[in-house]
């Protein structure tokens, strides 16, 4: 979790103080709950409020992750989609699926076996390309699902929320 939080946190373009100003409400906050410095940790809140200033979502994929779902980050609910977004996820999927399957085929053509660190490699690509289905359905619903289809894959996905 803390990598994905550090990873987060670096996508800010500004300085870390400016984002330790907005996330945690000083310049030093930051800093200090990064660093767990006095038994100082980031609130749930100021997780969220990091992922919105950043642009990032490592933490709440590293969340879905570790409590075995996806986090899915869709368009908002106001962006027209096509076919042509469906065949750009197409894609991404097929991309996705060889990266898996080369690596695999990789970890056993080097000696017969996959060991622990490159389960773990495979399961990481793995819950990518599991993601990246679950995300063209999705979009497949909202291109061509009925009304109904279409607010209830928006109610399952929530849009996020601006500063």
């Amino acid at each position: 979790m803390e990598n994905a939080i550090r990873r987060d946190a670096g996508m800010w373009n500004g300085s870390q103080e400016d984002l330790g100003q907005l996330v945690c409400g000083s310049r030093q906050g930051l800093k200090h709950k990064l660093q767990h410095f006095r038994g100082q940790y980031l609130r749930p809140e100021e997780l969220v409020a990091l992922q919105l200033a950043t642009g990032g979502r490592h933490v709440v994929s590293e969340m879905a992750r570790q409590l075995g779902g996806v986090f899915l980050m869709m368009p908002p609910a106001a962006v027209d989609l096509d076919n042509q977004d469906l065949l750009l996820q197409v894609n991404h999927m097929h991309a996705e699926l060889g990266h898996l399957l080369e690596t695999m085929n990789e970890f056993v053509r080097n000696d017969g076996v996959i060991d622990g660190d490159e389960k773990s490699a495979l399961d990481q690509q793995g819950h990518e390309v599991y993601a990246q289905i679950l995300r063209f359905l999705a979009l497949t619903y909202r291109v061509y699902g009925t009304p109904e289809v279409v607010d209830e894959v928006n109610a399952e996905h929530g849009e996020a929320r601006p500063l």
